[in-house]
């Protein structure tokens, strides 16, 4: 090929690279204004819940050929109160854009597929964050980098600089943060992965005896999209490897593999919600006692019901907080206690589910668990004694609890060797008092030994208990029972 021939080409793609640099710069500048339009909707939503006006503003865009740079800031306004006007405070962005299809700091760091823009954006400093930015000690608080593809989704990630802050008798020591993001904009999905070193904070408080925490090893996933009741739903899931509580009077308390997992689901008019909390080791006084887990599982949840009730709730919730301690729970009016029943009902016509599976105490000898699994139903009317509408709106009920006995000896053993009994002599102690426990069950027909378990189960539906293996009507059942809660009271 001439060399006047490959000129040509090499000048007729840099017209169509500039060209299409150009083009995209411009749709750039569409996106990033309507970012900020999408994001007032969400803020004015915001503060028509908590009472501060917050706007984003684009500040100013300078569009090149191949890069742009843009400043917004988001202002918040908090009302006059207590006699002390209105004050405005702004966070300020600036961002270095990239134009597409091969944008040069994506290119830059080995990312070779095309996008519309990429954005390496930074925190500026404000008088609002100045003292943020004293605590980062120099660096940048809050940057990052993101690229948006022609459908506009976007992926990047965010970076949170180490601080420390200190002032009178608290302290603050921060890692640092680093986080990963994917945000659909079709269907708003939006997935995030955080992870933190460490956080420390001592100090001493006036409402609590904890003098110093200290948290190690944070992660945080979450993966959500709304769903048609414009609530969320998903999964996440935070993570603790370390967790260490130390208090002027109790005895240090460190928690070792913590986490906790949030699961919400949507089918058709119903949503499902499942909570499971997991205490890999408690470890008091620098012994390992236990570990616990608690899983929670609601079903068949009326999604318009749920979505009032969560409505209703956060409302008390915000006025509560916002009374700056004069209500220690959320109060409500009499509409939404009106609400609030209607609600209720709605979501027990539903017919929903509700299962504890597991509750779960893990120790070096054994492991115990308690099950249970209830159906639910609309009670006739929800008038009268509150435990004749809960019996009403019990369906069925299924329960199980096994206690290891070597698990249990573990926990029985705990409570003598904090007062200074010798460990051998705590376990001795403990395992005969278990034994003793499991004899006694088993006489008063409240459990049987399996397996070197103390085991007990009770099963409900249609009036009838089988508790054990004896089955009789519920109102007996509960004769029973009252019976032996008095008998233990004398």
């Amino acid at each position: 090929m001439k060399k006047s021939a490959l000129v040509g080409i090499v000048v007729a793609l840099g017209a169509v690279w500039t060209g299409t640099a150009w083009y995209t710069g411009q749709k750039a500048e569409a996106f990033v204004k309507q970012a900020i339009e999408d994001s007032n909707v969400e803020l004015k939503k915001a503060s028509d819940k908590w009472g501060i006006n917050a706007v984003a503003e684009l500040v100013s865009f300078e569009r090149g050929v191949f890069t742009s740079t843009s400043r917004y800031r988001i202002k918040f306004t908090t009302p006059a109160a207590e006699g002390k006007p209105a004050q405005e405070r702004d966070v300020v962005f600036i961002e270095h854009l990239s134009h597409g299809p091969l944008p040069f700091s994506n290119l830059k760091s080995g990312k070779f597929m095309p996008a519309m823009v990429a954005s390496d954006f930074a925190l500026e400093e404000t008088p609002t964050v100045n003292e943020w930015f004293a605590a980062a000690k120099g660096a940048v608080p809050l940057s990052g980098h993101y690229s948006v593809s022609y459908g506009k989704d976007i992926t990047g990630t965010f970076n949170m600089a180490p601080v420390e802050v200190a002032k009178d008798t608290t302290k603050l020591v921060f890692s640092g943060m680093k986080g990963d993001f994917d945000y659909a904009t079709s269907t708003k999905r939006g997935i995030f992965d955080v992870v933190v070193d460490s956080v420390e904070m001592s100090g001493p408080s006036d409402n609590s005896d904890i003098t110093a925490m200290a948290v190690k090893g944070i992660t945080l996933t979450s993966d959500l999209k709304p769903a048609a009741n414009d609530m969320y739903v998903g999964s996440q899931k935070v993570t603790f490897k370390d967790w260490t509580i130390t208090s002027r009077e109790k005895p240090p308390v460190q928690l070792k593999d913590t986490s906790i997992a949030v699961d919400m689901t949507e089918n058709g008019p119903a949503m499902g919600a499942k909570m499971a909390v997991d205490f890999g080791m408690i470890n008091v006084q620098a012994k390992d006692m236990a570990g616990m887990k608690l899983v929670i599982d609601a079903q068949n949840l009326d999604s318009k019901a749920l979505k009032s009730l969560n409505d209703i709730y956060e409302a008390g919730s915000r006025r509560m907080l916002q009374s700056k301690g004069e209500e220690q729970t959320p109060q409500f009016t009499d509409e939404e206690k009106a609400l609030l029943k209607t609600n209720f009902e709605q979501l027990l016509a539903g017919n929903p589910t509700l299962a504890v599976s597991p509750l779960e105490v893990r120790t070096a000898n054994g492991t115990s668990t308690f099950n249970l699994n209830m159906a639910l139903v609309k009670p006739a009317a929800l008038e009268g004694d509150a435990s004749d509408m809960a019996l009403q709106a019990l369906k069925k009920l299924d329960a199980k609890l096994v206690l290891s006995k070597g698990n249990l000896s573990d926990l029985m053993a705990i409570e003598p060797q904090m007062r200074g009994v010798a460990a051998e002599q705590a376990a001795q102690t403990a395992k005969g008092q278990v034994e003793m426990v499991g004899t006694m069950a088993t006489a008063m027909g409240l459990g049987k030994i399996e397996n070197n378990n103390i085991v007990s189960y009770l099963n409900y539906a249609d009036g009838q208990v089988d508790f054990n293996g004896k089955k009789m009507p519920l109102q007996q059942f509960l004769m029973m029972a009252m019976g032996g809660v008095l008998g233990g009271m004398r």
